[in-house]
């Protein structure tokens, strides 16, 4: 799945921040009650994005310990893997298109060789020449890696959970039915990759369990 980062950056109301790579911006959700606070996490490395929900507002991945104090649905990661898309592949694409020509593609420049430092990709995203389009590659929620045809009901729904106040995790299902996930088999059993679960999104029933409320 197609994906533009800046949608998720836009609906957390940070549309305004500088984006590239080597950059982290921390969304903090402040909440009444002791450890109720969470925060969005935006991380670009190289040619990779990971979006993540974590406990606590630093950013920072607690230690069992201090996890086990929040909700439940703060103790099992949710997160979003995004591979970025590269740009000097697609103007080699483009030029290969418009001249018709064949012959060896030249080699992908790694991110250093570039010349896309930090510093130059600050300038680069200044003038809005760094591409935040990219590729979901996973999808967890609440420590559930889902199927590639809810990408997008659950990226809607991402988008949705960032504008508000708080972020309820397990709102991320709404919509999304019959969810196929990964299991792994009881026993002592190695898994094989073709066990699946089903999960089906019930509000009423989970809400209560995930430090959240049942709709009335």
């Amino acid at each position: 799945m197609k994906v533009d980062i800046k949608e998720l950056l836009t609906s957390a109301g940070l549309e305004d921040e500088g984006f590239y790579p080597g950059k982290r911006i921390v969304k903090k959700y402040v909440q009444h009650g002791e450890f109720k606070s969470h925060c969005a996490v935006f991380d670009w490395q190289d040619n990779k994005i990971l979006f993540e929900v974590k406990a606590g507002m630093s950013g920072r991945t607690l230690d069992a310990k201090e996890l086990k104090k929040h909700p439940v649905s703060f103790q099992a990661r949710t997160y979003l893997e995004i591979e970025t898309a590269n740009d000097d592949e697609e103007d080699e694409e483009g030029s290969k298109g418009k001249s018709g020509g064949g012959g060896k593609k030249p080699a992908v420049k790694k991110l250093e060789e570039s010349g896309l430092s930090s510093m130059g990709a600050f300038s680069k995203m200044a003038d809005g020449a760094v591409s935040t389009l990219g590729e979901v590659k996973k999808f967890v929620i609440m420590g559930k890696e889902i199927a590639k045809e809810a990408y997008t009901q659950a990226f809607e729904n991402l988008k949705v959970q960032l504008s508000q106040t708080k972020i309820m995790a397990m709102d991320l299902m709404k919509g999304v039915a019959d969810i196929i996930h990964k299991a792994t088999p009881g026993g002592g059993l190695s898994p094989r990759g073709d066990e699946d679960i089903k999960y089906k999104y019930d509000a009423e029933r989970t809400a209560p369990m995930f430090g959240g409320m049942a709709p009335s």
